[in-house]
């Protein structure tokens, strides 16, 4: 059977969620609203898996020194022991010292994120804990974006805090020249030409040294998957918004990196499956809104007839088409111009004939327009005289271009859980949360609750069924097993 990985994205709960509650929780409330919700109950479901079971989310590391700094992590999964290695059979766990046996040997203390452990020294040793839950996020208006049908120029800040964004261009072996992305002249191709990024002080006269950042905004180069160029990059406090291009598949990727320049995939449509091929065009961040960040989407190509709008009215002129379109004539009528040579005979724009191929049995009237194996020809009335086909206009010229949409500024996370009762539990709290402050009294939502919540304490063995009871009070015996 085929195993397919199933785990939805934070944007499927919530919209899950409204559904369920039968309201659209983002037009009611905040952004930041609705993700606070969304973090205070994972977090709580996350919190109880972990009581029951540290093994699902741990994290297992070697301790190195008698005083180590810990992470965030879930005071109920903590455990030190040591072994030769971190599955070894040979393990001895640690206890937890007390004030007066702080060295003494098999022990740990922990004050405050501080571990320390004297036999770090002298003994391989291993701590396994849960980290907090990371910060999970939805993307604004994924699903129903603002499309900008006539495009959005390109905005570009460099503004950095107290810092400007500085981008330089080798000239010659010694010579180099600064670039000010905010200039309109700025094109992507000249921000892939930079090979250094500095982060200089607006202030000079207090000749802070700049910050070199080029190792984060500059992607290495493989032979095998391309140069990934960096085109779009522009600064909005605390993050640095960058777009790059691929030189070998011409796919777009973009992110964001934070204050201690982290990055941060941004991939707004993961929840239907597909790769983010986005593009940069304007990055804002908001708090409050989520919203900010408007976008090429090259995996969504629009394609329009243009250069329609007026077709000639001259007697026995020719025009090319390009593409197949119907067009309302002065008159009201509707012609259905296909692709081909078209001639008018009368000056107007409803007298357009289709050309076709020379017929010998017509006899031709001045102006008469036909094909002649392949050769666009016009009778002057005496003969056909070929016509040059450079000099003729075209119409219904069909434009492709990556739609541009206005979306929120926040990456989709992907939840990671271990059963498909914790994504259902998580629904139906948000579904409750939601018809709570919207003063509605939804009985599917409750009765899901109550389900979900029975499935859910299953799952953590808390709430024992028939079966489980049957087992605690008639366990299994040797011949059962045998």
């Amino acid at each position: 059977m085929l195993q397919v990985d199933v785990c939805p994205y934070a944007s499927d709960a919530l919209e899950d969620a409204m559904r369920l509650a039968q309201t659209k929780s983002l037009n009611s409330y905040t952004f930041s609203d609705c993700l606070n919700f969304l973090n205070y109950v994972w977090s709580d479901i996350y919190n109880q898996i972990c009581m029951i079971d540290s093994g699902y989310y741990s994290k297992t590391v070697k301790l190195t020194d008698k005083l180590t700094k810990l992470p965030r992590f879930v005071k109920n999964s903590v455990r030190v022991y040591s072994a030769q290695r971190p599955v070894g059979f040979d393990r001895r766990d640690y206890r937890q010292s007390g004030d007066a046996d702080l060295t003494a040997p098999y022990t740990y203390q922990i004050s405050g994120t501080d571990l320390w452990c004297p036999d770090a020294l002298n003994k391989t040793v291993w701590l396994e804990y849960c980290p907090q839950p990371t910060q999970i996020f939805f993307t604004h208006h994924n699903r129903d974006p603002k499309i900008y049908p006539d495009g959005h120029d390109i905005e570009m800040n460099d503004k950095f805090n107290l810092y400007q964004l500085i981008g330089i261009i080798p000239t010659s072996a010694d010579l180099s020249v600064e670039i000010n992305i905010t200039d309109k002249n700025i094109t992507g191709s000249d921000i892939a030409r930079c090979t250094k990024w500095l982060l200089r002080h607006r202030n000079p006269r207090l000749e802070i040294p700049d910050e070199d950042i080029t190792e984060y905004v500059i992607k290495e180069s493989d032979p095998e998957e391309g140069d990934w160029q960096l085109k779009y990059i522009s600064c909005d406090y605390p993050y640095i918004f960058c777009s790059y291009q691929n030189s070998i598949t011409g796919e777009w990727r973009s992110g964001f990196l934070n204050k201690q320049y982290e990055w941060t995939n941004y991939n707004p449509f993961a929840f239907i499956g597909r790769k983010d091929n986005i593009e940069y065009l304007s990055c804002k961040y908001n708090d409050k809104t989520g919203m900010g960040v408007i976008v090429r989407d090259w995996n969504d190509i629009d394609e329009k007839i243009t250069k329609i709008n007026n077709i000639p009215e001259q007697i026995n002129s020719v025009i090319y088409i390009e593409n197949d379109f119907e067009y309302k004539c002065t008159d009201g009528t509707v012609i259905n111009f296909t692709h081909g040579y078209w001639y008018n005979r009368f000056a107007t724009d409803f007298n357009y004939e289709k050309v076709l191929e020379w017929d010998p049995e017509i006899l031709p009237d001045i102006g008469d327009t036909v094909l002649d194996n392949a050769i666009l020809k016009m009778y002057n009335g005496t003969n056909w005289e070929a016509l040059n086909t450079k000099s003729i206009k075209h119409f219904g010229v069909k434009e492709s271009n990556p739609v541009v949409k206005e979306l929120g500024w926040t990456p989709d996370t992907k939840l990671v859980y271990p059963a498909p009762e914790v994504y259902r539990y998580l629904v139906a709290r948000l579904a409750e949360k939601f018809a709570a402050l919207n003063e509605s009294n939804i009985m599917g939502v409750q009765s899901e609750l109550t389900d979900a919540h029975f499935a859910f304490q299953a799952f953590l063995k808390k709430d024992k069924s028939a079966w489980e009871r049957m087992r605690n009070v008639n366990p299994a015996t040797i011949t059962d097993w045998l």
